[in-house]
Order: C-alpha cells, then structure tokens, then sequence
C-alpha cells in the first residue's frame, strides 16, 4: 500500500464489531448477576461505616457473645461488635487489590506494548524477564518481600502488583505482535508518527477489550491472594477491621461463634465471585474481538 493512501488509514477506519451497550451487558446473565452483586456490596462498604452501631475496635466487657438485641452478630473474644467491624472491615478488601492490578496494569502495558511492538531485542529481553519471574512461585515471592520488608498494606499492596505484572505484560505483548501488523498501524508509522503516539491512540484502544478482561481477572486473584495474607498476618495487621483478619481472629472460635468467621469469609467469597463473573460476562461481551483479534 503505498505512503499516499496510507496517510489516510487510522484506527477508526478498521471496520469493529458492532457497538455494544451497557443494557446488552447486563442481559448477559453473569453480567448481571455479578454487577448487582458488586454494587451491594459497595454499598455496603460505603455506607457500612457511617450506620455501624459501634467503633470497630471499641472493646465491651461482653467477649465471646453471641447474636443479641445488642450486638445482633455478637461479640468477638476481645468483646468488639462482630457486625461494627463487618461494616468496617469491607474498603480494605477492595482496595488494596484494586491498587494492586493498577500498579501493575500500569507497568505491564507499558513494557508489553513497547515489547511487542518493537520486537527484536527489547522483545527478547522481555520475555526472558517474564520467564524468569513466572517460574517463581507467587506465594513465595510475596513471603520473601513481606519478610524482608515486613508486612502491612503498602508493602502487600506493592509485592503483588510486582508478582502480577509479568502475567499481564505477557498478554498485552501478545495482543500487541496481533495488533501491531495491522494496516492504520503502518499507516500511522507511515505518516511519521511519534512512539507514543503509535502505542497509546493506535494499538491501545484496539486491546481495550483485552485490558478489561485481563484486569477483571486480576482483581479476581488479587482479592483472594490479600485476604489470604491477611488471614497469614503479613497483610493487613490487627487490629484493623479488615474481612481477613476478622477471619484469623475468630477462627479459634469457629464451633463456639462461627458468626465471627463465616460471615467475613462469604463476603470476601461473594466479592471474588462477583467480579470473576463480570470477567466471564466481559470475555463473552467482547467475544470474537478478544478471540480473533487480539489473544494468542
């Protein structure tokens, strides 16, 4: 194709599925159902504070108490409202994921967009790094960080997104070589334009359904993968209203008050179900495009 046509080929000019709408997304069942589910539970986070009947480390002379007029989930062995510490204990859950996929969303499409669409040696060196990193376990990567550098949120938070990031670049890399041949591609490298230009308003909005779908997966593991450090003790620490740690507090006293457990152990499993269903509604969503185009 020569120079003169090309410079007028953009992303835009690519034929793409029909639009899609957010009604069509909700009429997919696991779309839905895990988007109501997600929004309850935010709700519950968000409001969850401001109509908790106690502070959450507000200590009683009534410990190890079960469901009453007072306390209608009880009381944990130190005598806090299980439910004031329920209705706490929820942003943590969320949040620290959250910062986790972003932190390594952010990192990993860079990397795996300049690797994939340079090629040659930066790619190789790349994939070289990503195959190193993927060969050690998660779990003993995060251990290593949270004991040379302690536990707490930041430090979870950072491990993580330093653990997650290979998994994502690889795939972006891959989208990308898919993506990079492409005619409005040439076409912009034709007509002269920038790196950056070419990476972020050529490529990157062609693997948008792929970023979606790799970030709602993320967040999936991210939520489990935190709630059980915290569970361990090197995420969030006591006494912080945290679902995870409200687990490991309680859990001594599972046949004596299993509210204490239960509850905070299904809220954190109604979380990761919620979002693992958005990303299965997500990939059916995008469908061929993810597929087709952009997964290798």
């Amino acid at each position: 194709m020569s120079a003169d046509v090309l410079k007028n080929v953009t992303a835009a000019d690519v034929p793409l599925p029909r639009q899609r709408s957010l009604r069509s997304f909700l009429a997919i069942p696991q779309g839905g159902f895990g988007v109501g589910l997600l929004l309850l539970l935010l709700a519950l986070v968000v409001v969850g504070p401001f109509i908790a009947p106690d502070s959450p480390n507000e200590i009683s002379d009534q410990p190890i108490l079960g469901p009453s007029a007072q306390h209608w989930l009880g009381t944990d062995s130190y005598g806090r409202d299980i439910l004031s510490r329920v209705l706490h204990g929820g942003a943590s859950v969320i949040l620290l994921p959250l910062l986790a996929v972003s932190a390594a969303m952010v990192v990993a499409t860079l990397v795996g967009l300049v690797a994939g669409y340079l090629g040659g040696k930066v790619d190789a060196v790349v994939t070289w790094v990503i195959n190193i990193a993927l060969a050690i376990p998660s779990y003993l990567a995060v251990l290593v960080v949270v004991a040379a550098f302690g536990g707490g949120g930041a430090v979870v938070v950072t491990a993580v997104a330093v653990v997650y990031a290979p998994y994502i670049t690889r795939v972006i890399r891959s989208a990308t070589q898919a993506i990079a041949p492409r005619e409005f591609v040439l076409a912009a490298r034709a007509r002269g334009e920038s790196l950056g230009w070419i990476l972020f308003r050529e490529i990157t909005p062609n693997i948008g359904p792929t970023l979606l779908v790799e970030i709602a997966l993320r967040f999936t593991y991210a939520i489990m993968f935190i709630a059980s450090l915290s569970f361990l003790g090197l995420g969030v620490q006591p006494p912080s209203a945290n679902w995870g740690v409200m687990v490991a507090q309680n859990r001594a006293l599972l046949l004596v008050s299993p509210v204490g457990v239960l509850v905070p152990a299904l809220l954190i499993g109604v979380l990761a179900i919620a979002v693992n269903l958005i990303a299965d509604a997500l990939t059916q969503f995008f469908g061929d495009r993810i597929h087709e185009r952009l997964m290798v």
